[in-house]
């Protein structure tokens, strides 16, 4: 019995090697590179679908686009973006067509409170914080037409960059 488990295991590790489908990487994570990925043909797709208007903003220098979703706020779609910045931070974009308040309170399931609104580019951008230190802050922009949640792991001045990167950018090609 244990020798058929071994040939089994064998056969197995030998097929999926063979698929490519898997790699093995030794060594931590942080070591390894970041992995790029063509957001932009993504947000694009999301734009012709969506019936609100989807922003790509260019990638500030030394930051990396490492995904590219659809994730659902309310039943409604939300295309994401995040990039790791040039400080191996990570921001995440989410757009949605709700609501300011339900997209903030919909994100997901932590509440978080207004802390402060600050001025980029031109529009006023509301800060939520929580008192949980395991909940980030979410930098949240009401275009009018989209609202815009920033979140992650980055330093504020990240933040800002990509904030005014997206409000200053144009809509992507819709239907």
């Amino acid at each position: 019995m244990v020798l058929s488990l071994l040939i089994i295991v064998v056969l197995m590790v030998v097929s999926v090697g063979a698929t490519g489908l898997c790699s093995y990487e030794p060594g931590t994570p942080e070591n390894g590179p970041v992995r790029e990925v063509d957001a932009r043909t993504f947000m694009g797709m999301e734009a012709r679908a969506s019936a609100f208007p989807v922003r790509m903003p260019e990638s500030p220098e030394g930051w990396i686009t490492n995904s590219a979703r659809r994730g659902m706020i309310e039943q409604t779609p939300a295309p994401i973006v995040g990039w790791v910045t040039a400080e191996r931070g990570y921001i995440q974009l989410t757009q949605t067509s709700l609501p300011l308040a339900d997209a903030v309170r919909a994100i997901d399931a932590h509440p978080r409170d207004l802390d402060r609104t600050i001025d980029v580019a031109g529009q006023p951008v509301e800060v939520y914080h929580s008192e949980e230190s395991d909940v980030r802050d979410l930098w949240a922009v009401d275009m009018g037409d989209t609202r815009l949640l920033f979140s992650g792991a980055g330093r504020e001045e990240d933040f800002l960059t990509i904030i005014e990167a997206t409000v200053t950018s144009e809509p992507l090609p819709g239907v």
